[in-house]
């Protein structure tokens, strides 16, 4: 009988952690949200088109103009697992497609990072970040 309220107490135990692994209020260092911005910095009259999605969260397609940005708020799981993906495609000035792929968040490279705001402009030659200053800086280069 004893054996049964501790395999009962481990059960409870892990199901309450692992339940924190993907909370979605936050607590802790994980109390505020992380919010993510995509700059279409490609060039004037190219339209951005993009999808992102995580393992919990499908943001569905969406299309930027020249110099627009759109964003989202999340919070980061408790084991700092949270991770996103944005697929990128376009048609440059020479009238070809384009088609780029980008872990746009990922917890564990950017919690110290960006922390709670990262901010892309997304370019013909990469993806641009920011940390801490004003001047965006080549974080990942197209293949």
């Amino acid at each position: 009988m004893a054996s049964f309220f501790v395999n009962f107490f481990l059960v409870v135990l892990l199901t309450i952690l692992f339940g924190f692994s993907s909370l979605t209020d936050g607590f802790g260092r994980h109390s505020s949200k992380t919010d993510v911005i995509v700059v279409n910095n490609l060039s004037p009259n190219i339209m951005l088109n993009f999808h992102c999605k995580s393992a919990d969260d499908d943001l569905g397609e969406r299309s930027l103009a020249f110099d627009t940005a759109w964003d989202w708020s999340f919070y980061v799981n408790f084991i700092d697992t949270t991770l996103y993906w944005c697929n990128f495609w376009w048609v440059d000035n020479n009238g070809k497609s384009r088609q780029e792929g980008f872990q746009i968040y990922k917890a564990k490279r950017d919690m110290k990072r960006c922390h709670n705001y990262c901010r892309y402009e997304i370019r013909s030659d990469g993806v641009y970040g920011f940390t801490g200053g004003m001047e965006p800086y080549l974080f990942h280069k197209w293949p």
